[in-house]
């Protein structure tokens, strides 16, 4: 599939701007010059960092809240983070099930979000560890793994132009501004700066689509 580049002038809309992954992604696309709507629950939780920043009120599980949030954008970043934790939650899949509605019944089809490696599995080993890791696994970070997947599956099937970029731990180093999508079963457990995955969501959100679904993103090989 061709992916075609959109305007200079596209707008995005930034869902749960007063996440850390949020609030880089915000940064990432006001740097860039894109215009920027940012939600929140609680608007005054955003960081106002420029005053052409838009900042609206939305509960993320408000299927009303979040159409009148996105609408005017050309493209929607869920910017909840992809911190693993073991009580149940399903934050991620009652916000996705809300926004594919709000984006349906506005015609508007372009949406991006964050998930975890691990739902591949341990990252490059091999069958065995896999195997003998994944009740530890499961049980450490059955909350979060669980609505992620979730998550996943509902983009996979609501019709909308979407894509979910798996990434490891995330790390507050300053951001190489270089990274690598590759398949997820091929991603390496590796730290990643935060602003790199921030970067590659603003990335993949001004294209009209992708080749792939899901995408692992990993740090640049070293020159």
């Amino acid at each position: 599939m061709t992916s075609v580049r959109r305007a200079p002038s596209t707008r995005l809309a930034v869902i749960g701007a007063d996440d850390p992954l949020g609030e880089a992604v915000v940064r990432e696309a006001l740097v860039r010059g894109i215009a920027v709507t940012a939600t929140a629950p609680d608007p005054s939780r955003v960081a106002r960092v420029t005053a052409d920043l838009a900042i609206r009120p939305a509960r993320e599980r408000s299927e009303e809240d979040l159409r009148e949030a996105v609408s005017g954008a050309d493209a929607v970043v869920l910017g909840i983070g992809t911190r693993l934790s073991s009580p149940p939650t399903m934050i991620r899949t009652d916000t996705a099930v809300a926004l594919v509605r709000a984006m349906r019944a506005l015609g508007l089809p372009r949406l991006v979000a964050a998930s975890h490696v691990d739902l591949a599995g341990p990252a490059r080993a091999p069958r065995a560890v896999r195997t003998a890791l994944a009740p530890l696994r499961t049980a450490l970070h059955q909350g979060s793994m669980a609505d992620m997947r979730r998550m996943e599956h509902l983009l996979d099937s609501s019709g909308l132009a979407t894509t979910v970029l798996r990434a490891g731990r995330l790390t507050d180093l300053l951001g190489s501004k270089a990274y690598r999508l590759v398949a997820p079963e091929e991603a390496v457990a590796a730290p990643l700066p935060l602003e790199d995955l921030a970067r590659a969501l603003v990335d993949q959100a001004l294209e009209a689509s992708s080749a792939r679904p899901v995408y692992a993103v990993v740090p640049a090989r070293p020159d």
